[in-house]
């Protein structure tokens, strides 16, 4: 029998010429072949801009793209080439040189582009007009400059790095050509001298320049600075900058050490490569002692004296912190911890908030001026948001999502709309929103939702988006809004239509809109094709068929499909290759491609510097559906304020997420729409914010004015729902301390407040009115009237006009008292303004965790609620409502029924807190009627549901006015 084995010689080892050509052929590809697919999404976006008429943002952003690719490409190109080039003996090596540099170059100029931004910023950057309590200089130096300083010494570092790297690998192939390295007669230290080179001297000499600067310009990271431990929450505090041993002075001297070792160790590297040739290699014996000596010693005792002084005033610095300065706070931190307060109320625009001291007046209001208050009659019982978990829940939630199988807290608005308006399975609502409108000379707020068409990526596979030609071409835009009173409901419990249905019908001539929906948060991911060939797009469903529609022409809108290479482009940027290349439906004159179609994606794509906030919403204004997106600009470069993260970390509101954002200050500066119907965008400019005119100038078409506004925009303005929540939630509950003292010592913490809200679940014992029901209090929209508001709130009521305000209670740290009432302003003339309405300690008004406990203690409201859930039905629990009224305090909170076999929510009884006293009925006015009748108030709680005999007594005529004479 005769076994062979498979013998590896040298022969079978492929030489490194040829395992460096088919490396350096599929290296290539590689590129080629990510270069390619660069091009259809820049030539799509390039179309996509031209299509809005912002063509010249696209140019300034290439072109500085362009700029800052090009440097990188060059400079890290040369710095590995040249070396190669000049020192390797291998042909291999010598060949490689220019292809290794191209790939190092072309990565570093792709990451070098990404950051065109900070750079445009900082060529346009101007000033703030105020100066930084340290060094003195302009905080836009901070905003506009530092962040492109920064990169341009990070990237000279990376530069240096890559040099000396290319330089050491050459030099080391030079001296293996020639056989230097393998004689016997040089030692380890003659080898390692031999390395040095000029090229490698100056490559160390920039990366120790770099680092030089980067030390230097740590200073200014002092304004920054995290020092919590000491008071100071932020910023220079005084141990950064007082004294001779300060923080300071230590970055001064830490500097001057580096410089000390940069040109010892340059020195040294000098004379070792100058007493060092390849041509004239010495040996340990031949002058070694004296070379040992001079480039040894003598820098090895200079390096160690530098090091030392460096740790010594280190040392002195921790000494001083330790013995004098921390047994003497918070007194010597005073000045500091008042910089780090007021500008961090600057950077979070809290300077001019209006604090107001809230005493309810002694005597009560009766029954009918609570009800004859405006605020009260516009009071939102049907809830204009939508609240989830935040993902993943908390431990005491968790039972909760798993029994319901949904973060979904409290939405009954939303469900109703799904059960009563969807009315066919391929539309959705995916939120709902307050907007207020002017209705036959009355303000009167709404709660809205648009029924949208979701695209295939937002609901996953259906039927109706099975095909291309349906989801492409036929299934291409939602229909219409659904909006009721947040002050009515019918006597069942459920919402007043102002517009529903298919086609719309409306309740006024002014609701009426073109319906049609191409822009909307669910269509993510998504693009339609109009105006196509032999077919056209379903409209909406009707009693025979259904009804067709063609996108007119003479709206602006989409990419016009007018060629082959546009076809072949969007070809490859959609991955659907067969249909736009062989497809007969587009037509060459007509048809239109429409792309990034959800609100918050075009606007990124146009202005990705601007933070969007999530919380968009769609209105009526001219007889179109607009969608309104707060725009804010923010920086985390804001001396001594405090920095938060910007965004939101729940589902909530945000069905299309976007990064947080790390901010010490912000602005909001802009209001964005874009018109559901045809894509069009606006940005209008609402500040003269410093960071806002600096981008005004670098793209000086975008931003418009608002004096071009139409008022029917205007008079959608909201506040920015997460920039509210940073200011408030996150910092004036401890930054309303302006007392250094006092926020030393955090004597006066705020909390945001909590309520029972949502789904009490399927009996009682399960989950109850514990404490997993209580959720952090989400604050609201009301329609405000000025003369509910308590003496001396600057807000005039003479125009006797109700304000479109926004409403958060807070409570102390660990209590549950109601301890400020905050108030943003959100119509025009007012917008913006904000009043905080500040319990005086020793003052008790009740928070809403009281109020509902209050109305949890009526021990027949929980027989009812058991009597419902034991006849299979779900009790929710409504938000509660905080409304001021004739300077006081009043809670309404609805209790909402749902079927368990339906999810239909009705509301059916009211309960409405007032003053230490509680009633509750089948209607609001009962309500709060009860409160001047506490015995028949105790009849009715003891006759739930119903109380035929109270409320006939109740109902007589002349009540109200009787009881008002």
């Amino acid at each position: 029998m005769k076994h062979s084995s498979l013998v590896i010689g040298p022969s079978s080892i492929p030489r490194p010429t040829s395992l460096w050509r088919t490396s350096c052929l599929w290296i290539w590809a590689v590129y080629a072949w990510l270069i390619l697919a660069a091009f259809p999404p820049l030539i799509v976006d390039y179309w996509f801009f031209e299509s809005l008429d912002k063509a010249d943002i696209f140019w300034i952003n290439l072109r500085a793209q362009l700029a800052l690719f090009s440097a990188g490409l060059l400079l890290f190109t040369l710095a590995v080439s040249i070396p190669i080039r000049h020192y390797a003996r291998s042909r291999t090596l010598r060949k490689a040189g220019l292809h290794v540099g191209l790939w190092v170059g072309l990565f570093a100029g792709w990451l070098i582009s990404g950051y065109y931004l900070d750079f445009l910023l900082a060529v346009n950057g101007g000033s703030f007009d105020a100066v930084d309590p340290v060094f003195g200089n302009d905080t836009g130096l901070y905003v506009f400059s530092l962040p492109a300083m920064w990169i341009i010494l990070r990237t000279l570092t990376i530069l240096a790095i890559t040099g000396s790297l290319a330089s050491l690998v050459a030099r080391y192939d030079q001296l293996g050509s020639t056989g230097v390295l393998e004689r016997s007669d040089i030692s380890l230290g003659s080898r390692l001298g031999l390395m040095i080179t000029n090229g490698l001297n100056i490559c160390l000499l920039l990366l120790g320049a770099s680092l030089v600067s980067q030390t230097f310009l740590g200073q200014y990271n002092l304004l920054f600075k995290d020092n919590e431990s000491s008071g100071v929450r932020m910023g220079a505090e005084y141990l950064d900058v007082n004294g001779v041993f300060s923080n300071l002075n230590m970055i001064y001297l830490s500097t001057f050490v580096e410089l000390g070792l940069m040109a010892v160790v340059g020195f040294s590297l000098y004379r070792i490569g100058s007493h060092y040739k390849v041509s004239e290699p010495v040996a340990d014996s031949d002058q070694g002692p004296a070379m040992n000596s001079l480039t040894l010693r003598v820098p090895v005792k200079i390096g160690i004296g530098l090091l030392a002084l460096d740790l010594a005033f280190f040392l002195g610095v921790r000494i001083k912190d330790h013995v004098y300065v921390a047994p003497n706070e918070p007194t010597i931190q005073i000045p500091y911890i008042q910089r780090h307060i007021d500008e961090t109320l600057k950077g979070y625009r809290l300077e001019n908030m209006r604090t107001v001291d809230w005493r309810p007046p002694e005597t009560p209001l009766s029954a009918a001026e609570l009800m004859a208050s405006k605020t009260v009659r516009n009071a939102p019982i049907l809830p204009t948001w939508v609240s989830y978990l935040e993902e993943p829940p908390d431990i005491q939630h968790y039972e909760r999502v798993q029994a319901g199988d949904t973060t979904l807290v409290y939405g009954p608005i939303l469900q109703i709309y799904e059960q009563e308006q969807q009315l066919r399975p391929y539309y959705k609502f995916l939120s709902v929103d307050g907007v207020r409108y002017n209705v036959n000379g009355q303000k009167r707020m709404y709660v809205s939702a648009v029924r949208e068409l979701p695209s295939l990526a937002f609901v996953g596979p259906q039927e109706w988006l099975r095909y291309w030609g349906s989801a492409a071409l036929m299934f291409t835009h939602g229909f219409g809004l659904v909006m009721s009173p947040v002050n009515e409901i019918t006597e069942a419990g459920s919402p007043v239509y102002a517009i529903k249905d298919i086609p719309p019908t409306t309740s006024d001539p002014s609701f009426e809109v073109e319906p049609r929906i191409y822009i909307g948060e669910g269509t993510k991911d998504d693009y339609i094709l109009t105006n196509v060939r032999h077919l056209m797009e379903f409209d909406h469903a009707t009693k025979q068929s259904r009804q067709e529609f063609v996108y007119p022409a003479i709206v602006p809108g989409g990419i016009r499909v007018d060629s082959i290479l546009k076809r072949l482009v969007l070809a490859l940027h959609t991955k659907d290759i067969t249909a736009f290349l062989f497809s007969q439906f587009i037509d060459h004159e007509k048809t239109r491609v429409h792309i990034y179609r959800t609100p918050m994606s075009r606007v990124r794509r146009i202005a990705p510097f601007l933070f969007l906030d999530s919380n968009i919403y769609a209105f009526i204004a001219d007889k179109r559906i607009q969608w309104m997106i707060n725009g804010l600009t923010t920086t985390s470069n804001h001396p001594y304020s405090f920095r938060e993260i910007l965004g939101d970390k729940a589902e909530e509101r945000a069905v299309e997420r976007f990064p947080q954002r790390l901010i010490n200050y912000a602005e909001d500066s802009l209001k964005i729409t874009v018109d559901a119907y045809s894509g069009e965008i606006h940005f209008y400019q609402i500040a003269d914010d410093p960071i806002v005119k600096a981008w005004s100038e670098v793209y000086p078409n975008l931003f418009e004015p608002t004096s071009v506004m139409p008022k029917s925009i205007e008079a959608q303005f909201t506040y920015p729902l997460q920039w509210f929540h940073i200011q408030f939630d996150d910092i004036y509950k401890r930054y309303h301390m302006e007392d250094p003292i006092d926020f030393y010592n955090v004597e006066d913490l705020w909390d945001d407040a909590d309520e029972v809200i949502g789904s009490i679940g399927r009996g009682l014992s399960e989950f109850g009115t514990t404490d997993e029901m209580t959720f952090s209090y989400e604050g609201f929209n009301l329609l405000l009237d000025p003369a509910d508001l308590p003496s001396g709130s600057g807000i005039s009521s003479a125009d006797d006009d109700l304000q479109f305000t926004r409403l958060m209670p807070f409570t102390p740290e660990g209590a549950r008292n109601l301890r400020s009432l905050v108030l943003a302003f959100q119509d025009p003339g007012r917008y913006g303004q904000l009043l905080n309405l500040r319990v005086p300690p020793g003052v008790f008004i009740p928070g809403p965790e009281q109020a509902d406990a209050l109305i949890d203690n009526d021990s027949q409201v929980n027989q009812q609620i058991t009597l419902w859930v034991r006849h299979g039905s779900q009790v929710v629990r409504g938000h509660t409502l905080l409304l001021p009224v004739g300077g006081g305090l009043l809670y309404i909170e609805p209790l909402w029924i749902v079927s368990l076999q339906n999810q239909l929510p009705q509301i059916k009884l009211f309960s409405v807190v007032y003053r230490g006293r509680t009633t509750m009925s089948t209607s609001l006015d009962d309500a709060l009627r009860l409160l001047d009748f506490p015995e028949a108030a105790e009849q009715k709680a003891n006759q739930l549901p119903w109380f035929e005999e109270a409320e006939s007594q109740l109902r007589q005529p002349g009540w109200i006015e009787e009881t008002m004479e």
